[in-house]
């Protein structure tokens, strides 16, 4: 009864965090101005982001295969309904559950363990993030944002290769070391962060093949770069021509203002980090806020729909997916 108190109170407060940004990013916006934009935008120029976006979710099944290499040997081409599900699942259902759906759709179909199948998704996270804080230094230093943020990026970068050498190598004295630290925080924050480390532990097998790990790092950066560079052809629907580093800036700030708790398909956190980073080539609201709609539907609808295809496909039940994924959360 509590749990499921507590389930609906982090939904509420996703949903309040999403009406709340959705309010940001429309309260400077002439509404008759926005309707304009859309009506005169070239929606031809989405159809290469549409296929980009897939694109890159099968080159992360095909980055997933070298991470789930240790535990078990799966095609891309077996991994790809998985990611498309998990990606759906993340577009509508609350607390981010899509990470847990995935793990739990490879472990029915292929019959592995689902917390190695979850480890290996932490570990993906943080190379993502990785090459996300990478590109993020890489676009503040060719611009006029200063030199402060690259050497602060740096230091985190340093830091994270520190943090998981320790964790491969010195394994035992790391996790009591991360055990230790984690008792400042209530008892739920603590475990969480025990647990979600050991998980990632279990994901690092993949690191005892360097061969895998440049791989895994290579797929990440090409993934990652292709989804900026598609970014460009919504500039061209509405007839934007920014600096080319627009589309990295674009990415990254939107990717980084998404972490924040909202509702499911991060409805209101999207929009406001596109208007947001539009902002500083001073692009208007009126333009943007439109920008941001469109960008947003070329990622929520083809990759929700093929989700829910191969949902169907391989026979598996979202409410059971959930519900592992709630319990393991």
């Amino acid at each position: 009864m509590r749990n499921g108190l507590k389930r609906h109170w982090k939904t509420f407060f996703g949903v309040v965090i999403s009406l709340l940004f959705l309010y940001l990013a429309v309260r400077k916006v002439d509404f008759q101005a926005v309707g304009e934009a859309f009506r005169e935008a070239n929606y031809l120029y989405t159809i290469p982001n549409v296929v980009a976006i897939l694109f890159c979710m099968w080159l992360r099944a095909v980055r997933w295969r070298y991470l789930l290499k240790p535990v078990k040997s799966i095609s891309a081409g077996r991994l790809f309904s998985p990611v498309m599900i998990g990606f759906m699942a993340n577009n509508i259902l609350p607390m981010r559950l899509g990470e847990f759906v995935r793990a739990y759709s490879l472990g029915e179909k292929e019959r592995i363990s689902k917390s190695a199948s979850f480890a290996t998704i932490v570990v993906e996270r943080v190379f993502d993030t990785f090459i996300l804080l990478l590109m993020f230094a890489v676009v503040v230093s060719s611009s006029s944002l200063g030199m402060k943020f690259p050497i602060l990026v740096l230091g985190m970068t340093v830091a994270v290769l520190l943090f998981v050498f320790f964790l491969k190598h010195k394994t035992d004295e790391t996790l009591r070391a991360i055990e230790r630290i984690s008792r400042i925080f209530p008892t739920r924050v603590a475990s969480f962060i025990c647990n979600t480390t050991v998980r990632f532990t279990e994901g690092l097998a993949v690191l005892s093949d360097f061969g895998n790990l440049l791989r895994v790092a290579l797929l990440s950066a090409l993934l990652w770069v292709i989804t900026a560079l598609s970014n460009y052809s919504i500039f061209l629907s509405f007839d934007l021509h920014p600096p080319l580093y627009a589309c990295f800036f674009l990415l990254v700030v939107v990717a980084f203002v998404i972490m924040l708790p909202a509702s499911p398909g991060f409805i209101g956190t999207f929009h406001y980090g596109c208007i947001l980073a539009l902002s500083y080539f001073e692009i208007d609201p009126n333009i943007s806020f439109p920008f941001s709609v469109v960008l947003w539907s070329c990622q929520y609808f083809p990759v929700t729909l093929l989700g829910l295809y191969y949902l169907r496909k391989e026979h598996l039940s979202l409410r059971e997916a959930r519900a592992e994924g709630v319990q393991s959360s």
